[in-house]
């Protein structure tokens, strides 16, 4: 994995109503998206036994970061996808990596 400087997390559980599975291909939509902006390094979506979603995001650096979110938040194509997460429930933090080990 290329140097990251940076893990966004996200934790959320999506609006009452939508099944997992309608949950789990609307957030791997934001892939293509995620992948493309500067900075990026790597992406991990994962699903715990009580419905809570995470997401970790690896990047370059905190402007790097900052600026795909602030992006994101603007894109259109992504509303749908966002309005799938209950916003009440989610938490979103970026957190500098000081210590790594690798197998």
């Amino acid at each position: 994995m290329e140097q990251a400087q940076i893990i966004e997390m996200v934790m959320w559980k999506s609006v009452e109503g939508i099944a997992q599975e309608d949950a789990k291909k609307s957030i791997t939509k934001l892939n293509a998206f995620v992948s493309e902006q500067p900075g990026f390094v790597a992406r991990k979506t994962a699903l715990a036994e009580d419905g809570k979603f995470l997401d970790i995001v690896y990047w370059k650096d905190l402007k790097s970061a900052k600026n795909a979110s602030e992006k994101a938040m603007k894109t259109e194509e992504l509303i749908p996808i966002f309005s799938t997460i209950d916003q009440k429930e989610m938490v979103f933090q970026h957190f500098e990596i000081f210590n790594e080990i690798e197998k």
